[in-house]
């Protein structure tokens, strides 16, 4: 089994598991890695717009002498959108719908596995 089919592999247990509609392991640059998304989705898009969104984040973070931030959450009343970084090199952002301690526990569970995936082999 490649890499790409292991983390295709741990965001379908994301979305059996934890019921989120919507998972991308994406490059930092916004080149989506393996997903686990809606045809209707575009994928290219949600990459890159989410990529943007973390780094936008982590710019603003260090720029007032904080720390880089753990996770960027956003929220809607139709769900949650949670974007982490995975490496130097990946982020992991998932959406649900099923309340947020459960968006969080998913994310982090998964973003665990993911890192060993990608240890194992040469990082993404």
């Amino acid at each position: 089994m490649s890499t790409v089919d292991d983390l295709k592999r741990i965001l379908n247990e994301l979305s059996s598991d934890y019921e989120v509609d919507i998972s991308a392991i994406v490059s930092r640059s916004g080149v989506p890695i393996a997903w686990n998304i809606p045809d209707e989705v575009h994928v290219e898009t949600f990459a890159t717009l989410s990529a943007t969104l973390l780094g936008a984040s982590e710019v603003v973070y260090t720029g007032l002498s904080r720390g880089t931030p753990k996770r960027i959450i956003v929220q809607s009343e139709d769900g949650t959108l949670v974007a982490i970084g995975l490496s130097k090199k990946a982020l992991l952002v998932a959406m649900g719908n099923k309340g947020d301690d459960k968006v969080f526990q998913a994310v982090d569970s998964a973003a665990k596995k993911i890192r060993e995936v990608l240890q194992s082999e040469a990082e993404i």
